[in-house]
């Protein structure tokens, strides 16, 4: 499917970004695929797992000093966890020389991922090395307080598939509420939607609400949402969302759903995207109004005005170095420290009037 294959493109170019910045930093990294499915489709098409370990070795013939890269696949389900073991195995062994330096840490588990993710949690804690966690189940599997413990341990990085559809469509259903309040962490969630939420539409309500558990229950700094539809009414399936504690995680992630599914529009939209491109950030006008507005009064780094804004705003790092020039050159703001070139350092001073 169209919009298996944009999930499976984000994961792989931020993968590539993350063991690039990681793994020359760290003696170790981890990469976990927490509901791992099959090695491949009927179609032929790789899954998750297969990608990843090609992701990794595309980074390990560019970067030859690059550290261990642990790669951990669990699988619940029997014959999905055959077909990815006879898969993986089938790889390694037509392309030895490409895994030699990979397959002793490559780890396959038959098991519950909340089982593993205990078991690793309880063994290991916060001595994990720095650790990219892609979890995409089926339904609204993952409770909320497994994440939190993920989340809790330095350099730690989730993907979540967010079946938001699901969520939705069972969110009155006196069987699956204990369910879906074991995914947000709290109790009388659709009290809370009512009394906190009631502004917005139950997508919209439902996605804030997930968001705001992982800032406030987690304690995560940074959470960027890719919303995917995949039929002709543009329903929305689920929502990819990426939490991570350090801004330069978030801004490689922003940058690649930025050009992933529908330019500009942070989503897939399904069969009808080509019909529902209607706004694009080639016209700087409304971002250089929202930075006069956000930082008025105020003088700081552009590298902290980047950074402010990783949420606030979405649009490429090139946007807010076009803009900042253009309000410069408006007179709107002051740049002090800019490059040889006239471009924007990290530590120039802009102040904003």
């Amino acid at each position: 499917m169209e919009h298996t294959q944009v999930k499976h493109e984000i994961l792989s170019k931020y993968l590539s970004g993350w063991i690039r910045i990681l793994g020359r930093r760290h003696s170790r990294v981890c990469y976990f695929d927490c509901f791992a499915g099959r090695g491949r489709y009927d179609r032929g098409e790789q899954g998750s797992p297969l990608i990843a370990l090609d992701t990794a070795c595309s980074v390990k013939r560019q970067i030859s000093y690059l550290g261990e890269i642990k790669c951990v696949f669990i699988e619940k389900n029997t014959n999905n966890f055959e077909n990815l073991e006879n898969e993986i195995d089938e790889e390694i062994e037509k392309n030895p020389q490409k895994y030699a330096w990979l397959k002793d840490h490559i780890y396959l588990r038959n098991d519950e991922f909340c089982n593993v993710a205990s078991e690793i949690l309880n063994s290991v804690g916060s001595d994990l090395a720095p650790s990219f966690f892609f979890i995409d189940p089926f339904g609204f599997a993952v409770p909320f307080e497994i994440i939190k413990r993920i989340l809790s341990i330095e350099r730690t990085e989730v993907f979540i598939t967010f079946m938001i559809r699901d969520v939705n469509r069972f969110l009155g259903s006196s069987t699956h509420i204990i369910s879906i309040e074991e995914l947000y962490g709290v109790d009388n969630v659709r009290d809370i939607l009512q009394s906190e939420y009631s502004d917005l539409t139950q997508e919209q309500a439902l996605l804030k609400l997930y968001r705001d558990r992982l800032h406030e229950g987690a304690n995560v700094k940074y959470t960027l949402p890719f919303k995917v539809n995949a039929d002709a009414r543009l329903q929305t399936i689920y929502y990819l969302i990426h939490a991570t504690n350090h801004p330069k995680g978030c801004e490689l992630m922003k940058e690649i759903m930025y050009k992933a599914g529908t330019e500009g529009r942070f989503g897939y939209l399904g069969p009808a995207e080509g019909q529902m491109i209607l706004t694009q950030y080639d016209d700087l006008s409304e971002l250089k109004g929202f930075l006069l507005g956000r930082f008025s009064g105020r003088t700081l780094s552009y590298l902290n005005v980047r950074y402010e804004t990783l949420m606030d705003r979405y649009a490429k790092i090139m946007h807010y170095h076009d803009a900042l020039l253009e309000l410069e050159k408006e007179e709107k703001i002051q740049i002090e420290g800019k490059g040889p070139r006239g471009g924007l350092l990290y530590d120039a001073v802009i102040t904003f009037p």
